[in-house]
């Protein structure tokens, strides 16, 4: 079992994540030609080692990274960091800034931030505190638990 191969793979064929339950990843593997064991396997080995992320809430999907990464670590970082860091300028590119100092790599930043966002995590809202629009992250609590 090759996991950066799978997850180049599935990265290419589902650039926007691959809408479903949690389920979603095994069926589709299994859909792929291997069995239901040998899907289970490779679905927990990429999400193990970082390259599939599953996005509970009202968009539930599965967020497949060019690279590996802790999503949750990222997305607590977010929840407690990024409110203080953002600043005076575009609140998307202070979002990417942000992701982007975190991850080392603007691509993947970008990655994260618009998988976040059609997963329903992300919203542009007004912020009183800084009298202009910034991006504000909302997890679902499910996700909260898991961290």
């Amino acid at each position: 079992m090759n996991v950066e191969r799978w997850a180049q793979a599935l990265k290419e064929e589902y650039p926007r994540g691959l809408l479903g339950e949690r389920e979603a990843l095994v069926s589709l593997l299994v859909g792929k030609g291997l069995s239901h064991a040998e899907a289970v396997e490779v679905a927990r080995a990429l999400e193990a080692q970082g390259y599939a992320h599953f996005l509970p809430g009202e968009r539930p999907r599965w967020f497949f990274s060019s690279r590996s990464l802790d999503l949750k670590a990222l997305m607590r970082a977010l929840d407690q960091e990024f409110p203080e860091f953002v600043g005076e300028g575009d609140e998307e590119e202070e979002a990417l800034a942000f992701l982007a100092a975190r991850l080392g790599d603007r691509e993947v930043a970008r990655e994260v931030l618009e998988a976040m966002r059609a997963a329903g995590y992300v919203e542009r809202a007004y912020s009183p505190e800084l009298a202009r629009d910034r991006l504000f992250f909302r997890f679902p609590e499910a996700l909260r638990l898991l961290g």
